[in-house]
């Protein structure tokens, strides 16, 4: 009996679920996205503050309760991803994950890590995707604010956002003479996120459509909407 030359002739099932990878796998995933980190009441980081203060407020009022995030294997893999491109490429650079720290006055500070820092000065921030459609309208807004407040805080010459994904790069350099102002809404995101956590109650919701609707927490904020 002749074989047949479709590749389909050959195949007994299809999967494009992670969960189907081996269990070895799904245990190395798992255990390098597993974090011990707490947050500190007066230190906010600079990520809480380019989303949405919600889900920020959220995540740390149930941290205050003792209540873990759970983390499905699809999240983790964005994570993942992450992880494995930082763990090739920042220690390339004798500058990587540079900590940095700005007190905003009457007010907490806010912290971040600087992926690397090139010898000419270049500041860079390493953004992983799926492919290139993720940022067909150009760069995500947080990641630019994220880049330009590092820069401020560096007085970096240069700030370059790179997104790669298997397929490839793309590079975008930011103009940091915008930096400042950047900076600016960050302080003021941050003073709104801290008295809010100071005072119990929610901040107002950030009404992105896409981020609301893969929400962990949309249930409790439309409830907290409520008059």
């Amino acid at each position: 009996m002749p074989v047949s030359a479709d590749p389909s002739y050959f195949i007994l099932s299809e999967s494009t679920s992670l969960d189907d990878l081996p269990d070895k796998i799904k245990e190395h995933i798992i255990a390098a996205t597993n974090s011990d980190y707490t947050h500190r009441d007066n230190s906010l980081h600079v990520t809480e503050l380019v989303y949405c203060l919600r889900k920020a407020y959220y995540r740390r009022m149930a941290e205050k309760e003792g209540e873990k995030e759970e983390k499905g294997i699809k999240q983790r893999w964005y994570l993942y991803r992450g992880i494995v491109f930082d763990e090739a490429w920042t220690g390339l650079f004798a500058r990587n994950q540079v900590r940095v720290t700005h007190r905003v006055r009457n007010g907490p500070t806010i912290v971040g890590r600087i992926d690397f820092i090139d010898d000419d000065g270049t500041l860079y921030e390493l953004k992983t995707i799926s492919n290139d459609y993720a940022i067909r309208d150009g760069p995500k807004p947080a990641h630019v604010k994220q880049a330009l407040f590092y820069a401020w805080i560096e007085q970096a010459p240069r700030a370059k956002l790179v997104y790669v994904h298997l397929g490839g790069v793309h590079i975008f350099e930011l103009d940091t003479r915008l930096a400042e102002q950047v900076v600016e809404g960050i302080e003021q995101k941050a003073v709104e996120l801290w008295r809010a956590l100071k005072e119990g109650r929610p901040p107002g919701p950030h009404n992105e459509p896409w981020e609301c609707k893969y929400c962990e927490f949309k249930e409790i904020c439309m409830i907290d909407d409520l008059p």
